[in-house]
């Protein structure tokens, strides 16, 4: 697990996790996932020592914002997030957009147009695609995590939900929605690469380059594929 070396205060990393499976899992005692693999990897090649802090994706950017936290991942860039946060590079994975329906309504959406005739659910300050990130004329629901979305969707409380996968599919398969809802006609063929990104408010800002690079080692010598390829 991390902080398994022994810790100097000045020294600890303060690494902000969301639970967004397969990358990050937050509801058992331990903390488990792909950014989790990562991060001990990190910790093993880089001689660093993080400190797992489990907020809400909406909040850890907050205490990014702020300074409270110092190091994030899953992030996706944008031009409102840059003003806060450096990223790292290359990334380090990359998610697709989807949208989920009721199962047997997935004409409902066959394209973009439609989505100004149904309520939307998504993860506040999450970033999906342009233009529906800026689209204030659909009807738009936030929650302040994914799996709340299934069965507000399920219930009938919203008529669709914009996610990523695999993180999307993990989520109606491992809450047991996969009979009740499917995936939209409407594929936006989207892809969302994520990064690493530190606050610029941190300490430790000097270290991104670092972190860059051990991921770039991890993508060339198969390390990276196969923390993936354990949570397929």
């Amino acid at each position: 697990m991390l902080l398994l070396k022994p810790v100097i205060a000045n020294e600890i990393i303060r690494y902000g996790f969301s639970h967004w499976p397969p990358y990050g899992m937050t509801e058992q005692p331990q903390i488990y996932g792909i950014n989790y693999d990562i991060g001990l990897e990190l910790e093993k090649r880089l001689g660093i020592t993080l400190q797992p802090r489990v907020c809400p994706f909406k909040r850890c950017l907050l205490e990014l914002e702020n300074g409270s936290l110092d190091l994030f991942s899953g992030v996706a860039k944008n031009e409102d997030r840059e003003k806060y946060l450096a990223y790292s590079t290359p990334p380090y994975s990359a998610v697709s957009v989807v949208f989920y329906v009721r199962k047997g309504e997935a004409n409902i959406l066959a394209n973009y147009n439609d989505l100004y005739k149904l309520r939307v659910g998504y993860v506040s300050k999450s970033h999906y695609f342009d233009p529906f990130n800026k689209d204030t004329a659909i009807s738009k629901v936030d929650v302040a995590k994914e799996q709340m979305l299934l069965p507000m969707l399920s219930s009938n409380r919203i008529d669709t939900y914009v996610g990523t996968d695999p993180n999307a599919s993990y989520e109606v398969l491992s809450k047991g929605f996969k009979g009740r809802l499917e995936k939209a006609d409407y594929n936006p063929d989207v892809e969302v690469p994520l990064y690493f990104a530190m606050s610029r408010k941190s300490k430790h800002l000097a270290l991104l380059d670092k972190i860059g690079r051990a991921i770039q080692d991890m993508h060339d010598d198969g390390t990276m594929k196969r923390i993936h390829d354990k949570y397929q």
